[in-house]
């Protein structure tokens, strides 16, 4: 029975018809009103003791069952409890009345799941006293937790935390929770400790996050920087002095730790909080900047750091190896203050002095260090140091050479101890890595011994990797750390490091690694060593190899081996190496991925040097050896033909192995697309095209002449290889027509195999477009719109567009019997499935691209108005179905990625500026009437929690508004009122929204709203009113506030400097004034009521000042003078904060 939600008793006196849910919500209002006195929690639905010990039975059965069976009652029995908004009467009297701390957890879990989703319902008193309950409560039975049942503690702070958070912008009195918590801080040391884990759980829960809401608790996150945080950060800090300094005296030491871990962790959440608001990327544990506020004075005095220094030794003494830890970390976000927070140059320097003298002091005396987490954290900490300061202002501290010995010999010590704590050496290596270019650039002004130690790190790094290699190879070893090999992003890092380590000394680093490939290829060949062992040393040797050309590529020319052999010299020594080795691999029909994507990532660095951006060598005439020559080729083209070999060996033998073919064909892209211009040494302009010198390969021709060969078998190896087909179509088609030029005949034939299965599915669809309904159809017909898209990508001009246009509406004069209607029929019959969909879809979105103004046709062609109606039947005809459909498996791949698209290829036909629209309305064609309706309920089925969190896929939603609302907004305002308020309330949020483009767009439809409006409202009509100026008044009338929120928050962007563009802004801003002149004057009085007496004056004349020769149009130039107004605003207002 406590499972069934009340129902509230509904006491207004109101007749107006509402639904049954805003009843409740209105009698709980009126009762809130009626009974001031009578707090929440003791008002929540009672029960009686035994349905109190039923549920805390649940509970116990949830977090601590004896069997999955229990567990899962227990799941199935709690849950309608944490997913209904009126069940929250029961878990607030569960959290005032149990004594048990799993039905304690499980109910503030629950109410801060529910007020998270449900904060709109809650009445101003439900919160109020919510707040006041939670600090009572933890005041009264948080010590007492703390002891028995520490685990109860932390929900209910966070669900105190979150109920702060979303009050805090409702008004002062939700932002007095420094007062509130300054009295748990004036009690017993446990009190003490709950202050500032509020504090703690308050800074971390205020940092804005992308999401749901992301733009309004950016503003709360702002607002509380401002407010809160400054006196939270100077509490932290004057408490860390005192436990310092002994001044604080807790006799249990157990308390003593859990308090300097609070505060600890309150001091390291305060520094790291996003004080810019940009919401960093969470996968990264670094901040490159902390971006404190200026009037953060404390973090300016004198023995900041040795606090933090010695706390670590104390932590370090007692075992306290969290306390420790947050120690370092501290130190490192202090390492990490931006440079513009120092006044003066010799703060800045006592701060670096301090940093080194307690780093050597750790490294000297290993403290700590067999803790991997204070290990891990003092190498970020000794990688921070060096990334905030030049290798001169380094050197300039009488610490230094120390300081720089104990750094070397702790790198080699971790390098010959690489299997512990792998990943942390990375932040070592990126110390000395960090110092090649200085220590290159500076030459004889570096210190000495800095080269040597950076080629000794150098190769002990190599060392390590091959050590590393042979581990990971042995099957009975179960290592704890990651793999480089198997791991992409973690590889990248690793060899990132090493192509600069490898700069300071590239001839002799580049002897050693051959010496080792030479001495693996031996072992090899004798079978010496297993199998697994060569194949993983050898991957990365080749990786090795390759960062090395890869980092010599950017190596300044100044270096101090140039009396050694010739750079080119030693590269060829590497490449023919492996040359060698892959035409010995090529011809096993076993492949070891490791090793094939070893040789790709060689052959990409060896591409950027030798054939890419950087490829002076293929032109070079000064040397007396060429590259060519030192590999024993004829020429430069022979070069790149060992390159294209690989890849046609690739697509023909290796794509069982999807990263492979994925790389290869990345890798024949960027050759087919290369065009640069190089010098040569008599300063002669030489224009090298890749793809012209690729048309002259053999395997190319071959390749082009037999592209849909089953020889090339990842085109046929699998539904999910679709992607790839479209990348290596689009190759093919660069190069096409690069050779081909506007042949047609030449087309036709390349596209003989598409012809075949176009015109086999064609011809069915033609008896019924149910028979492309059958599996034995879904592959060719997924196949040829991946073709075609990649075709489409590379028809960059006139001419090759003019050829694939013609390809398919092979039939202008009858439209209805071109091959290109074979989409809208097959989407017809597989709109449900998103593998047919969405290639498509996509196919679809590029044919009517109008990019690079490639769609140009006859001023007597049909062909625009052709392409449009096919775009708005394939819109029509996908819409309609998927509007209707109700039921999804997974929403974003069967619903909102295909909107996306569809969205995007009718913003493209819309743009295209090949149809003049004109002319449906003319003669009567409801394409695009009909096309718009739709466009436009796909935008409305999109609820806006939905919209944010799927930005990146319905991008084109915005996009399509402005373009709706340019040129189309007779049919936008043919929605009813409360539709137009759904689309400007997206319109608002994408107002915050990080991605500029989607930002612009807003402003753009905002603008293009306003003007329409202005337009019609000032239109001189003979003495009767149109249907179009009805619909704006109507509108108006019945939604006046959506605008003006508009305008309140372009405001505040404007004032806080959050928004880049002041001229996008300025458009529609004007407007807005002007359409609601009287409610900007009220928000002009709040704005300046919110300032403190001294600034309001200065406040109104700004105002004053931004309307001063404005004029109530909107014309361009009366547009122009605002934006100046604006600019001018914009600056002297953010001089008041």
């Amino acid at each position: 029975s406590w499972l069934k939600p009340p129902t509230p008793k509904i006491t207004n006196k109101t007749k107006q018809n509402k639904t049954k849910k805003a009843q409740a919500a209105r009698g709980a209002s009126a009762r809130s009103r009626a009974e001031p006195s009578r707090r929440l929690f003791a008002r929540a639905r009672a029960m009686d003791p035994g349905q109190l010990a039923q549920l805390e039975g649940y509970c116990n059965a949830l977090y601590n069952a004896k069997s999955e069976a229990e567990r899962a009652q227990a799941h199935s029995t709690l849950l309608p409890l944490v997913g209904n908004p009126q069940c929250m009467p029961q878990l607030q009297f569960v959290l005032a009345h149990t004594s048990n701390p799993h039905a304690l957890i499980f109910s503030a879990h629950g109410l801060l799941k529910l007020i998270t989703s449900h904060w709109t319902s809650v009445s101003d008193n439900q919160k109020e006293e919510m707040r006041n309950f939670l600090f009572d409560y933890l005041a009264k039975n948080g010590p007492d937790l703390y002891r028995s049942a520490p685990m109860g503690v932390s929900p209910v702070v966070r669900l105190l935390c979150r109920v702060i958070k979303l009050a805090w912008l409702e008004g002062p009195q939700y932002q007095n929770v420094t007062e509130r918590v300054g009295q748990f801080l004036q009690s017993s040391p446990l009190h003490w400790v709950l202050g500032l884990e509020i504090y703690t759980d308050l800074t971390t829960d205020m940092q804005p996050s992308i999401g749901p809401s992301m733009s309004r608790f950016r503003r709360t996150a702002l607002s509380f920087r401002d407010t809160a945080l400054p006196t939270i950060f100077t509490i932290g800090i004057k408490t860390l002095h005192e436990v310092s300094t002994g001044a604080i005296n807790i006799p249990d030491k157990n308390d003593e730790r859990r308090l300097l871990k609070q505060v600890l962790q309150l001091a390291c959440n305060s520094l790291s909080f996003d004080f810019m608001g940009t919401i960093p990327d969470e996968t990264s544990d670094e901040q490159s900047t902390v971006m404190v506020p200026h009037s953060w004075n404390m973090l300016r005095e004198d023995g900041i750091q040795k606090v933090f220094f010695d706390l670590f030794s104390r932590s370090c003494n007692y075992q306290w190896s969290e306390c420790a830890q947050l120690c370092l970390q501290c130190l490192v976000l202090l390492a990490a203050l931006r440079r513009s927070f120092f006044q003066k140059e010799e703060d800045r320097t006592k701060l670096l002095a301090s940093m080194m003298q307690g780093t050597t002091g750790i490294l000297a005396s290993k403290m700590g260090l067999q803790d991997h987490g204070c290990y891990h954290d003092l190498c970020r900490l000794l990688g921070k140091i060096n990334a905030t300061h030049q290798l001169n202002e380094l050197c300039a501290s009488e610490q230094f050479q120390v300081w720089i010995e104990q750094v070397y010999s702790f790198t080699m010590d971790s390098l010959r101890h690489w299997e512990v704590m792998p990943n942390s050496k990375h932040y070592l290596l990126g110390f000395w890595a960090a110092m090649v270019s200085p220590v290159i650039l500076l030459q004889d002004k570096a210190p000495k011994a800095l080269e040597s130690y950076i080629q000794q790190i150098t190769l002990a790094y190599v060392e390590s990797r091959l050590f590393m290699a042979e581990a990971s190879a042995n099957p009975s070893n179960t290592p704890d750390w990651d793999d480089p090999l198997t791991d992409e992003v973690l590889r990248a890092e690793q060899l990132e490091v090493l192509s600069n380590l490898g700069r300071c000394r590239y001839q002799d680093t580049a002897q050693y690694i051959m010496k080792h490939f030479e001495e693996v290829s031996r072992l090899g060949q004798q079978r010496a060593v297993p199998q697994a062992v060569f194949e993983n040393k050898m991957t990365w040797i080749v990786y090795m190899m390759g960062a090395l050309v890869g980092g010599h590529a950017s190596a300044k020319a100044n270096r101090a081996d140039t009396d050694c052999a010739p750079t080119h010299v030693v590269n060829g020594e590497l490449a023919g190496r492996i040359f060698r080795l892959v035409n010995l691999t090529d011809q096993q029909d076993v492949c070891s991925e490791g090793l094939e994507l070893a040789y790709l990532y060689f052959l990409e660095q060896f591409r950027k040097v030798y054939i890419g951006e950087h490829a002076k060598q293929v032109v070079q005439q000064q040397v007396s050896e060429r590259l060519a020559t030192v590999l024993g080729l004829e020429d430069e083209n022979a070069v790149l033909g060992l390159l294209i070999n690989k890849i046609g060996k690739n697509m023909q033998q290796r794509y069982g192995c999807e990263s492979v073919v994925k790389k290869t064909l990345a890798l024949f892209h960027e050759l087919a697309a290369g065009i640069n211009i190089v010098h040569t040494s008599d300063r002669s302009p030489h224009l090298i095209v890749s793809g012209r010198l690729l048309l002259k390969n053999d395997m190319v021709k071959y390749i082009l002449s037999n592209h849909a060969s089953p020889q090339f078998g990842f085109l046929g190896f699998g539904l999910h290889y679709g992607k790839y087909r479209t990348m290596y179509y689009h190759t093919l088609g660069k190069l096409l027509f690069m050779d081909i030029r506007d042949s047609k005949d030449a087309f036709e034939k390349f596209m003989e195999p598409q012809s075949h299965i176009l015109n086999t599915l064609w011809q069915q669809s033609c008896q019924g477009p149910q028979l492309l309904r059958q599996e034995s159809c879904k592959g060719p017909l997924i196949g040829l719109c991946r073709d075609l898209r990649g075709i489409g990508l590379a028809c960059t001009s006139c001419e090759p567009y003019a050829m694939l246009f013609d390809w398919l509406v092979d039939n202008p004069k009858n439209p209805a019997g071109s091959r290109v209607t074979l989409f809208s029929r097959a989407l017809d019959v597989w709109w449900d499935d998103p593998e047919v969909t969405t290639p498509l879809l996509k196919f679809m979105s590029e044919f009517v691209y109008n990019k690079a103004q490639r769609i140009t046709f006859d001023q007597s062609s049909p062909n625009g108005i052709l392409l449009f109606r096919e775009a708005s039947t394939i819109l029509v005809t996908y819409g309609t179905r998927i509007l209707q459909r109700t039921q999804f498996r997974d929403l974003y791949v069967e619903k909102y990625k295909g909107i996306g698209i569809t969205l995007d290829m009718f913003s493209h036909a819309l743009h295209g500026n090949y149809t003049n629209f004109g002319v449906f309305e003319l003669y009567s064609d409801s394409s695009l009437s009909k096309s718009m309706a739709l466009a436009l309920q796909m935008c409305l089925a999109i609820p806006l929690q939905e919209l944010n969190a799927y930005l990146k896929a319905l991008k084109p939603y915005y996009y399509f508004l402005e373009l709706a609302t340019r040129g189309h907004m007779p049919k936008v305002m043919e929605l009813e009122p409360h539709m137009l308020t759904t689309l400007l309330q997206s319109v608002e949020e994408g107002l915050l929204c990080f991605e500029s483009g989607v930002t612009m767009q807003c402003c753009a439809t905002v603008d293009n709203v306003i003007s329409y409006f202005h337009s019609q409202m000032h239109s001189k009509s003979q003495n009767r009113t149109t249907a179009e100026q009805e619909r704006v008044r109507r509108f108006l009338n019945e939604a006046p506030q959506c605008l003006q929120k508009i305008l309140h928050l372009m405001f505040q962007l404007v004032m806080t400097g959050e928004f880049s563009s002041t001229w996008s802004i300025s458009r529609p801003l004007l407007g807005l004034v002007l359409l609601h002149e009287q409610y900007f004057m009220q928000l002009k009085e709040q704005l300046v009521g919110s300032q403190i007496e001294e600034r309001r004056a200065k406040l109104r004349g700004y105002f004053d000042d931004l309307m001063s020769g404005v004029e109530n149009n909107l014309s361009t130039k009366n547009k122009d003078h605002f934006t100046r107004n604006l600019y001018n605003f914009a600056q002297v207002v953010r001089t008041l904060s």
